[in-house]
Formats: C-alpha cells, sequence, structure tokens
C-alpha cells in the first residue's frame, strides 16, 4: 500500500508522534499523560517505529493495535528489504544502524514482521474539523502540491519520502499547496521545527528520551 486516508474522527481525539525507535514505554508514559483512550482516540506516526532504542518488537506490536497507524520509514523498509533479500552486506548496513536485535529473532518471526511492515502505506492523510486536511508521512513530501497519485506512480518520489533531508538541509519555507499540515520525522532536531506548512517532529527520543507528540484536534499544543 502507498497511500491511505483517514476520515475524521467523530467520537475522539487524534494524535501525530515522531520516530519511536523502540522507545515503547516512552509512548505509553506520553500516551497517559494525555489521558490517551484506546476506544475513541487514534495515533498515527511518522514511521521508524525499530531500531536503536531498547524494545523494537514491542513498537512493532502496535501495528495490531486499532488506535494505532503508522507510515513506513527508512528503517522499516531496511527491515523488509533485508529479510526478503537477505545478504551479509545488507544484514551489516542494518545493524550499523541499529537493526542488531534482530539477530536475536527467528527468520519465521521477523518474516511476519516484514510483511506486516510492508503492509503499512507510505503517505497517510487524515481529514479535521473545519475542512482542514494534514498528511503524514517519514522523510518529507518532495512535491510543491498535493498528488499522491503522482508520487505513487514514481519511485524515485516514493523513496524521497522515505529518505530525503532536502527540505530541512536547505531550509525550504515553501509550502505544500492542498494540504494545510504535514508531519516528518527522520530528520533529528532538539526542537520541532516548520517549514512552510511542513513540520519535522523528530525529537530523537532514543538518544534525547523526548519524544514529540502533537494533538492534531488543536494543532497549537505540543506535549512532551
Amino acid at each position: 500500500m502507498f497511500y491511505q486516508h483517514f476520515r475524521q474522527n467523530a467520537v475522539g481525539r487524534d494524535f501525530v508522534i515522531g520516530d519511536l525507535h523502540g522507545m515503547y514505554d516512552l509512548l505509553m508514559s506520553l500516551l497517559a499523560n494525555v489521558g490517551f483512550d484506546r476506544e475513541k482516540d487514534r495515533c498515527f506516526s511518522c514511521g521508524d517505529l525499530i531500531d536503536r532504542g531498547p524494545a523494537s518488537e514491542k513498537c512493532l506490536s502496535l501495528m495490531e493495535e486499532p488506535w494505532f497507524h503508522c507510515v513506513r520509514g527508512n528503517h522499516e523498509q531496511c527491515m523488509i528489504d533485508t529479510v526478503r533479500h537477505p545478504s551479509a552486506h545488507e544484514i551489516a548496513q542494518w545493524v550499523l544502524c541499529g537493526g542488531d536485535w534482530h539477530l536475536q529473532v527467528s527468520s519465521e518471526q521477523m518474516n511476519r514482521y516484514a510483511d506486516r511492515a510492508s503492509e503499512q502505506p507510505v503517505l497517510i492523510s487524515v481529514d479535521l474539523s473545519g475542512d482542514r486536511q494534514v498528511a503524514i508521512c517519514h522523510a518529507e513530501y518532495p512535491l510543491p502540491v498535493w498528488n499522491p497519485g503522482k508520487i505513487a506512480s514514481d519511485p524515485d518520489l516514493v523513496r524521497a519520502m522515505q529518505w530525503s533531508r532536502t527540505r530541512i538541509q536547505s531550509g525550504d519555507e515553501s509550502v505544500v499547496e492542498g494540504i494545510d499540515h504535514i508531519f516528518c520525522g527522520h530528520t533529528i532536531v532538539d526542537q520541532p521545527v516548520t517549514l512552510g506548512n511542513t513540520h519535522f517532529i523528530d525529537t530523537g527520543g532514543f538518544e534525547s528520551n523526548r519524544l514529540t507528540l502533537i494533538c492534531l484536534s488543536d494543532l497549537g499544543t505540543v506535549l512532551k
């Protein structure tokens, strides 16, 4: 799946969280602090559930929760590619990026994780009140206008959504037309960074012990 659209949450709140990287307990603490209701609220993730932190498998288990929805980050893509086409080089590269946890997991279980991760979209959009819409991707949205169909047909653009740092490295403050807000992770920032209508919210939880959780129902609220 490339793209998944969610209609407005009519019964609860919606949140977006930056890269987890195995920080399961930190996420649970944040959700408890905001009184997250698993029956009504939804949590959307910018991807990179795994690697570097202590609980990659617990974070992967979130893909089974009906209240949790994530995009496929570059670390999930590395897992998929390595599990499906293993080689000494691929495994070594993934281990260098924090994937050593998988060496203690059976190949059967890793195949299940890879299959489930490959089902996750690369791009999510969520309807909000007031005819607003937000998008969530891992690295950055690569076009100046909202056009998921164009990206889906271009492998280079799809890859950019998982890997590119062009916008944040260049300080590009242009607004992506046709969408109200875009939330991204991938690039670690000390504090959330807004460029145009794109928000970078990966505050490096595995190092800083700080994840950024934003309530989409109140975009002015950043909770740490």
